[in-house]
């Protein structure tokens, strides 16, 4: 199908040219066909942006939907590991998920309180359990949620920048800082 080539061109470019050089032409001749023809399956640039970002999104949902763990913190924690294995295991689909000017993405917070994000939805749900158990402080859950986001995508723009000595260092920061953020959210005398 001519779309899913497109598609697949487009994923080709963004990995090997970033979003600076993810145009209509490198797409289509990477495609294999004229700027002209490529509009036929996408009106413009934006929809296209739509369709990786959408690309990015579903392969980060079905990671958080493989999370098994019980206990909502144990699974808040895999959350987070399971985000930096994707920021660093499959940088371009994460940078499509989180990163691309696309304009259909998920804007905080109107469409996450309204439940528009499924792995936002599933943390939530966990951070309400962990509140419900008394293991976490009853503070407001969406922002939690945003904060654990936060968290893990300030840490990864980081890395991108450079900004950490080794990647070991990295990865023991952010986990480190994981870890210090959901042990705040306990009730004073709980702490690991």
């Amino acid at each position: 199908m001519t779309k899913d080539r497109i598609l697949s061109a487009a994923k080709a470019v963004l990995e090997s040219a970033g979003f600076e050089g993810l145009t209509i032409r490198k797409v289509a001749q990477r495609a294999g066909l004229s700027p002209m023809a490529l509009y036929r399956h996408f009106k413009n640039k934006d929809e296209l942006l739509n369709a990786l970002m959408q690309d990015g999104i579903s392969a980060w949902e079905a990671i958080v939907g493989g999370i098994r763990a019980r206990d909502p913190v144990k699974w808040l924690e895999a959350l987070s590991e399971a985000y930096l294995d994707f920021a660093l295991a499959q940088p371009h689909k994460f940078d499509a998920a989180f990163f691309l000017p696309a304009p259909a993405a998920r804007r905080f917070p109107d469409d996450f309180a309204a439940g528009r994000s499924p792995a936002i939805a599933l943390a939530m749900a966990r951070i309400d359990q962990a509140k419900a158990d008394g293991q976490f402080r009853d503070e407001p859950t969406l922002g939690i949620a945003v904060a654990l986001a936060a968290y893990g995508q300030g840490f990864v723009s980081m890395h991108r920048a450079k900004r950490f000595g080794s990647d070991k260092q990295f990865k023991a920061l952010y986990r480190a800082a994981q870890h210090q953020f959901l042990d705040s959210l306990k009730p004073s005398g709980k702490s690991k």
